[in-house]
């Protein structure tokens, strides 16, 4: 066996040019199927992850959860008709683009565990005795703006300071928090807000038009439609990864082919010394793991310090997105490696194996 792998070795060296290129090849898949499967996770977890059982009253064609809602007192009154107690919260996404915009939630201290639970990372929450001008931020704002407790945060010109950072595990850690009356005068709302939470459950429901150009919807779908708008985006270029994964489990098949057909000789002498068809597999093996194991570390390096850090710097509509690392998604990269591996393995080795040994050794 060492034997079988010694040659094999010593083969890759002679050819070291083609199997380089050959782990090029392998590491652009691999970068492309590590970035791709980490965000599609994020995705997963950061646009649909919400708790769903709370209702928003907002305004019908918008998405008052984003921004862009806005309601009178009288709609808190109709709501306290049907025997609620809504919570008012003020959604809006503030800057001078897309790119760089943050998104904005003002709620009152004493709500602030109600609709959204969180947990705190550093500094504390807010609370109902607390001065204006103070912010918690989440903590994908917090990496994407480099801030921490004792910071200062800009909200439309305006200074506020950053007491605490904490996570979620939705869009929601995009956002920055402030008390709702401070959110109030920012805006110039007045005593309007963005949205109102109601308990699932009650005499209002989903779809419920409560006045005019006013209805019922269900929490998180406005995070669900910029989800899947991005999800779309990231699909694609799955499809466009799978096309290089079988162009590279091509490409490593025919070059494992080339390097044993080359040695057809040799394993037919093999076999004639007791070694078994499995030492066409060891070959082809050895051979195969040593450009993988080279292609993954040239592939990871490069998704993880220009492909990763690139895409973290991502924000639409004030939503970052950042990788997550978990055992699904290393176990889905090592199921794409193994496979692309395996496949460019067994199919050649395969071929060797069912020809016989004087057709090994040239002979008719």
């Amino acid at each position: 066996m060492l034997a079988i792998i010694w040659i094999a070795l010593k083969d890759l060296k002679q050819r070291w040019i083609l199997a380089l290129v050959m782990a090029l090849l392998f590491s652009i898949t691999f970068a492309t199927y590590l970035a791709l499967i980490t965000y599609q996770k994020s995705l997963s977890m950061t646009y649909f992850s919400l708790e769903t059982n709370w209702l928003v009253t907002q305004v019908s064609f918008g998405s008052g959860e984003i921004h862009g809602s806005r309601l009178k007192p009288e709609i808190e009154q109709l709501m306290r008709e049907y025997g609620y107690q809504p919570i008012p919260e003020i959604h809006q996404v503030v800057g001078t683009s897309i790119s760089n915009g943050i998104m904005m939630r003002g709620v009152r201290p004493e709500d602030l565990l109600k609709v959204s639970p969180f947990k705190l990372m550093a500094g504390r929450n807010l609370i109902p005795t607390d001065p204006p001008r103070l912010t918690m931020v989440g903590i994908g704002l917090a990496n994407r703006l480099k801030i921490n407790v004792g910071d200062t945060l800009q909200l439309r010109g305006r200074e506020f300071s950053v007491i605490g950072v904490f996570k979620t595990g939705s869009y929601e850690d995009s956002q920055a928090w402030i008390s709702l009356s401070d959110a109030q005068k920012l805006l110039d709302y007045g005593s309007d807000v963005s949205i109102y939470y109601i308990p699932d459950g009650g005499s209002l429901h989903e779809g419920f038009n409560l006045a005019k150009g006013i209805s019922i919807g269900r929490r998180g779908e406005a995070g669900n439609t910029f989800g899947k708008e991005i999800m779309s985006f990231f699909r694609y270029l799955g499809l466009i990864g799978s096309f290089a994964g079988v162009a590279t489990s091509v490409t490593l098949t025919n070059l494992l082919w080339r390097l044993a057909w080359l040695h057809r000789r040799e394993f037919g002498i093999a076999r004639t010394l007791g070694f078994g068809r499995n030492s066409v597999v060891i070959y082809l093996l050895t051979q195969a793991s040593l450009i993988v194991l080279l292609g993954a570390f040239v592939g990871g390096s490069f998704a993880v310090l220009l492909v990763i850090s690139r895409i973290q710097d991502f924000s639409a509509f004030g939503i970052a997105i950042t990788p997550i690392w978990d055992l699904s998604t290393i176990g889905s990269i090592l199921m794409i490696t193994f496979l692309i591996a395996g496949i460019g393995v067994a199919i050649p080795a395969r071929r060797i194996n069912t020809m016989t040994t004087p057709e090994l050794l040239g002979r008719d």
